[in-house]
């Protein structure tokens, strides 16, 4: 097993899960604004990770083992999108080395429920199923869909570009089968269990989640707050990277 990452700075140990599609070195716009050495790994069927299922119990049977081999302690946990599905997975073993956590834009169902109002916007079962078919269908066009969906003001977002060249590169096989993993999770019950600090961090204008599932996070975790930032999306650490950083590092004070 071998796992690619990114490490950057020095000071308090940040270990940052990237989304689906994307790989550890998307959080470096976030990670130069910090004072901390943040660790950016590759997740399962991402980048340079090799020997993990790609699925949401591979992450956090790598995020497990990262930790151990680094030998981290006291740290600050931060999942974005399937990250934090991954980051909420593994600490339903306990805390462990995790000291709080911060997630980015995600619900812990991303598919609608009964009574459940923060699911991923127009999704459904028979969508999310058909989108797997898509993605090996024709996944450039998959890709750039998935780009364009990501953040706000897609004309304008200068990330964008090394965004969705990212997600190209990805094999779309491994990117079908971690979509079905991510669209099956159900963590809702282990966000009132949550044994840590918890920030959640949406964006105003996410295409993805509505923006009240941050209020929900909030009032659910044991110790939960919630940040709204407007005028981004579903990617707040690339369109306002140091809105983020800034509430990472108070996040991280208090």
């Amino acid at each position: 097993m071998t796992i690619g990452a990114e490490v950057w700075g020095e000071g308090p140990p940040v270990v940052a899960l990237h989304g689906w599609t994307m790989r550890g070195r998307i959080w470096e716009p976030v990670a130069r604004r910090l004072d901390a050495t943040v660790h950016a790994p590759d997740l399962p069927g991402h980048g340079a990770t090799t020997g993990y299922a790609p699925d949401i119990a591979g992450g956090v049977v790598l995020l497990g083992d990262y930790l151990a081999a680094h030998d981290l302690h006291d740290v600050t946990l931060v999942g974005w999108s399937l990250g934090a599905l991954i980051g909420w997975a593994y600490l339903q073993g306990g805390s462990g080395r995790v000291a709080r956590m911060v997630s980015l834009d995600m619900s812990p169902r991303p598919l609608p429920a009964p009574g459940w109002d923060f699911a991923m916007r127009g999704q459904s079962a028979d969508k999310a199923a058909q989108g797997s078919a898509r993605f090996l269908r024709d996944w450039p066009a998959a890709a750039q869909a998935i780009a364009r969906s990501m953040v706000a003001q897609p004309e304008t977002c200068t990330a964008l570009p090394a965004a969705e060249s990212l997600i190209r590169a990805n094999d779309p096989a491994v990117m079908a089968a971690f979509w079905d993993s991510l669209t099956r999770a159900d963590l809702r019950a282990a966000i009132a269990r949550l044994p840590v600090p918890l920030l959640a961090i949406h964006g105003a204008r996410s295409r993805i989640y509505p923006p009240q599932t941050a209020d929900w996070l909030a009032a659910t975790a044991p110790q939960g707050r919630a940040l709204v930032l407007p005028g981004c999306g579903h990617s707040p650490n690339l369109e306002d990277p140091q809105a983020v950083a800034d509430a990472l590092s108070a996040f991280i004070r208090a």
